[in-house]
């Protein structure tokens, strides 16, 4: 009996031995601990829409005036980056805050039509194409629940939350104002002139409000080059509320766009007054919302085997 439990200790102790001296599974996700990222990618903005502004009119041998604008805003690729800073309270989820620069070029183009009926009968016709410029950016400050699945070496990451937005809006274009003037001849008979005027039209900064809350989306993944140091490309769609802004017209004394029949003619208040008591609007929905994609680098600390 004393042989028998002398071996079956022996046993024991050989198998707790093995056991204590098999390594630790590397293949699979790190503990707990801190992450900061660093990234740069580009971005694509939704802000997107058209600015439209007609009339009608008619005035001594002039049967007919139909002027039209549409001033169409479209977004170009941008550029971003940023930084994010992650605390894993367990191997699958943690708590991540980020800030991102983003900013990209908002150009507009103006295309005005104008048709001229006169009391004979004759027609006119001319199309003005204007091009305008403009930018958007955005700093964006994300407070985030992060997931993560995989393993040690490779990480797929899903991450959501709130989002403060503090966004920056300009835009500069034109818009085709009909006019017409009439010279008496010292015959006096007289001659009337018709043409456009290219007057200027701008949304400053500021317009569009500083601030705004919103959320944000994101998936990527990790790609761990050592225990510390990880690649991550990442996509994130941050979605902000959209804003109605206004046109301020720029008021002084500008030349016929298509002849030299008119030239420093004034576009002033009293005009700007007309075209509000008439109804006419000259606003743009902006959406300040984008898809942000990016590649960078994470450095893990604590909590590392």
């Amino acid at each position: 009996m004393k042989k028998c439990a002398t071996a079956a200790l022996a046993s024991a102790l050989a198998l707790s031995t093995a056991g204590a001296s098999q390594p630790i599974p590397r293949d699979v996700l790190g503990p707990p601990g801190f992450e900061i990222g660093l990234f740069a990618g580009f971005c694509l903005s939704r802000i997107k829409g058209t600015t439209s502004y007609e009339d009608q009119w008619s005035y001594d041998l002039l049967k007919s005036v139909v002027e039209k604008s549409d001033i169409a805003t479209n977004a170009k690729m941008g550029y971003a980056g940023g930084g994010s800073l992650a605390y894993f309270i367990s191997p699958n989820f943690g708590l991540q805050a980020s800030v991102s620069s983003m900013k990209a070029d908002i150009p507009n183009t103006a295309v005005c039509n104008f048709n001229w009926t006169w009391t004979d009968g004759t027609t006119s016709s001319k199309i003005g194409t204007w091009p305008g410029t403009g930018s958007f950016s955005s700093l964006p400050f994300s407070l985030d629940l992060v997931a993560r699945l995989g393993s040690r070496s490779f990480e797929a990451l899903f991450s959501a939350g709130a989002t403060l937005f503090v966004n920056t809006f300009e835009q500069n274009s034109f818009f085709g104002y009909g006019i017409t003037t009439i010279w008496r001849n010292p015959d006096a008979t007289y001659s009337q002139y018709v043409d456009a005027l290219k007057v200027g039209l701008q949304i400053p900064r500021g317009t569009l409000k500083r601030t705004a809350f919103g959320a944000n989306f994101g998936a990527g993944f990790t790609l761990r080059v050592s225990g510390m140091i990880g690649i991550r490309a990442e996509a994130r769609f941050f979605t902000c509320p959209e804003q109605t802004v206004s046109w301020n017209f720029l008021l002084g004394n500008y030349d016929g766009a298509f002849s030299t029949d008119i030239m420093n003619e004034p576009f002033s208040d009293d005009d700007v007054q007309m075209l509000q008591d008439s109804g006419k609007k000259f606003q743009l929905t902006v959406n300040p919302s984008f898809i942000q994609i990016g590649l960078g680098l994470v450095f893990r600390f604590g909590g590392l085997r």
